[in-house]
């Protein structure tokens, strides 16, 4: 397990950063969300970018995944390039909000009761929007490539062709799930020092975490109601069982006497089940009530919570899956 864990990291990394900046895009592109909140994450996610692609070169090389004789070795080639251009296009995507000034919602504000919410003017289409746009539109892309690629390289592990097909859809719901639910939960800090900014931006971020998480348990579903092909492979060989030294009760306990093991792979899997998509599911619907409701405080506190089990589940997700290696 040790050895895969690198792996889980980078996978884990991989899907954050490319499904956080995929959301990003799409809420610049709907001109919803402040100008200030554009530039200070997508500088931010530039920064994870370049640590997942860091991560990849370190522990993800073509050379280290063919040592593993289960992975696809046919891709391992054609992983690094798609990371490297999505981190690169992000940077002129960034500079290109750096330079519009008018990028994001602007100051328009509408009435309604005793509320007072701000709107998002007319699109004002201009050369330097026009490149921010292809340049956020070609780093989705790029990233898309990378998580196609990466469910390629891990698809012989779901041991049939249903289970490749899980393994590869599996990888772009976990981006959405958790980028989504990330972006979601910083968009809703910027709430506390814009009250008026329309619900429209978080209520659709958080509708598509929401629905990530539905396919994710969709795909749960069709694999069998396990962890995944890969770990049904791997943990049905029978246990073995050791038979402990008997020890005194004043004696030490030998260093070389077997463990038993707290938790097994299948408990692991549906404790996984939970926290991953049965908790994310009742506290993400809880937040998207709360932000019909304008309560934005209370729906960052529940994002805050989805984002942990989020990547809790993920974590021991990937880890059951690599677990064969």
């Amino acid at each position: 397990m040790l050895q895969t864990l690198p792996l889980v990291l980078f996978i884990v990394m991989a899907e954050v950063s490319i499904g956080a900046v995929s959301v990003l895009v799409f809420l610049d592109w709907r001109n919803e969300v402040k100008r200030g909140f554009l530039v200070s994450y997508a500088l931010i996610y530039l920064v994870l970018a370049g640590l997942t692609y860091w991560f990849q070169q370190g522990f993800a090389t073509p050379e280290l995944l063919n040592t593993y004789s289960q992975l696809d070795k046919a891709w391992t080639g054609y992983q690094s390039l798609p990371l490297l251009l999505f981190f690169l296009l992000l940077i002129p995507y960034s500079f290109f909000l750096l330079l519009d000034k008018s990028a994001g919602v602007q100051d328009a504000t509408l009435k309604d009761g005793d509320a007072t919410t701000e709107q998002p003017l007319a699109r004002k289409s201009s050369p330097v929007r026009i490149l921010r746009l292809l340049s956020g539109v070609a780093t989705v892309a790029a990233g898309m490539v990378t998580l196609f690629v990466m469910a390629m390289i891990y698809r012989p592990m779901a041991g049939s062709e249903l289970g490749g097909i899980i393994t590869v859809a599996g990888f772009f719901a976990a981006a959405f799930a958790l980028g989504g639910v990330l972006t979601a939960m910083w968009l809703g800090h910027w709430y506390l020092v814009t009250p008026a900014l329309s619900e429209r931006p978080l209520q659709f971020s958080t509708t598509l975490v929401l629905v990530a998480v539905a396919a994710q348990v969709l795909l749960f579903i069709l694999a069998g109601g396990n962890a995944s092909d890969a770990t049904r492979a791997h943990s049905a060989k029978p246990p073995v069982t050791a038979q402990a030294t008997p020890v005194p009760a004043n004696q030490i306990k030998p260093a070389n006497a077997p463990q038993a093991t707290p938790l097994g792979t299948e408990a692991i899997g549906w404790i996984r089940v939970l926290v991953g998509y049965v908790m994310p599911l009742v506290l993400g619907g809880l937040s998207w009530k709360l932000i019909r409701d304008r309560s934005f405080q209370s729906a960052t506190g529940m994002l805050y919570l989805v984002v942990v089990c989020s990547l809790a589940g993920e974590i021991m997700s990937r880890g059951l899956f690599v677990g064969g290696l």
